[in-house]
């Protein structure tokens, strides 16, 4: 079977009985062009599969039609951290709606992470970039910012220049979660934090220390634990903290696989969560079964949502508007009952799915 001819807006023009000029602006929503028209280019578009070719656009505009996302590899190692993967999911989604494509990269733990953002520019890979775990200096916003190279980050910086950003309100999170223990009853309250400089973290030390004073309980530089986010060091940070202060009664985990190091460490040192004997807080975008959920909140962030709205500040930023405009903070989400979210989840999950 002879293969089908690739529809380029020639032929796209002559199935139309168009010109080149009226269907490209058309397909463009040029408002030269009557709507009854448009919309039959685009029917006639979507019927025949036409595509742009992405080496004319890019001889006529420079631009390649890729966004760049760039995850942290090591953040996907132990149990498995894939909320990553609902935010490529909303990334890639979102942008096809304006005719980009995604293009993902992994950043491992052994390269510098202006290392990927450099490559990318240099050799012309996207038009923008997205990226997280920044810190208050970030030297690839920095980079970034020097050589006007668009970015959205996830995560904020204390750069004095403005730049397009999604965070969450790590501060607000945090500050929750410790005066709601407080009311519990909780007075010996910890809070883990990462290792990195991560702005992120900075966020959370203020609302826990906040809350604290709020709430008339003294701040003990000893329930701040800090270590990396695997499950294994997280675990080791938990054990050493409850061996050493056995009058705390509930700690605030940086993120899920710091929950399940949390649990093991718990289970280590005989202070079994389901019982009362310690509360466990974590945030995270993907809610997986815990080994027991009784005694746990979840401060949960739609990572799907994350990354549309990345997308949709990238595209904004392409299109012209201003980094200021571009900065935004989303709440979490808290979950008392595990179980139940998961199975609302799945309902919904269910629900919107499309069957072929």
């Amino acid at each position: 079977m002879p293969a089908r001819p690739r529809i380029n807006l020639k032929t796209l023009a002559e199935h139309l009985g168009l010109s080149i000029t009226t269907v490209s602006r058309a397909l463009k929503d040029g408002p030269e062009v009557k709507p009854d028209t448009v919309a039959r280019v685009k029917q006639a578009a979507a019927e025949l599969g036409y595509l742009p070719d992405a080496g004319g656009v890019y001889l006529r505009t420079g631009r390649t039609m890729k966004i760049c996302s760039v995850f942290f590899a090591p953040e996907v190692a132990d149990y498995g951290d894939a909320g990553f993967l609902a935010q490529v999911e909303g990334v890639s989604r979102t942008l096809e709606t304006d005719s980009y494509n995604l293009i993902v990269l992994a950043q491992t733990a052994s390269q510098a992470p202006l290392e990927t953002v450099r490559r990318v520019f240099q050799q012309r890979l996207a038009d923008g970039i997205i990226f997280s775990r920044t810190t208050p200096m970030d030297e690839r916003a920095r980079f970034c910012l020097e050589f006007r190279f668009p970015f959205v980050s996830f995560g904020r910086t204390e750069l004095h220049s403005p730049h397009a950003f999604v965070d969450h309100d790590d501060e607000g999170g945090v500050y929750d979660a410790v005066t709601r223990l407080a009311a519990e009853g909780h007075k010996r309250i910890a809070l883990f934090n990462p290792t990195g400089g991560m702005t992120y973290a900075g966020f959370r030390l203020r609302g826990y220390q906040r809350a604290l004073a709020d709430l008339g309980l003294p701040w003990d530089r000893s329930l701040l634990v800090t270590s990396p986010l695997s499950v294994w060091a997280s675990q080791a940070a938990v054990s050493d903290l409850l061996a050493r202060d056995g009058g705390v009664t509930a700690i605030v985990c940086a993120n899920q696989l710091s929950m399940f190091g949390a649990m093991d460490a718990a289970q280590e040192q005989g202070r079994d969560p389901a019982q009362g004997d310690l509360r466990i807080i974590g945030f995270g975008g993907m809610p997986f079964r815990m080994p027991f959920e009784q005694g746990i909140t979840y401060y949960y962030q739609p990572q799907r949502r994350d990354g549309e709205e990345l997308a949709r500040h990238m595209l904004a930023l392409l299109g012209g508007e201003a980094a200021e405009n571009l900065q935004t903070v989303l709440p979490y989400q808290r979950i008392d009952d595990l179980q139940r979210f998961r199975t609302d989840l799945r309902t919904q999950a269910m629900a919107e799915a499309v069957w072929y």
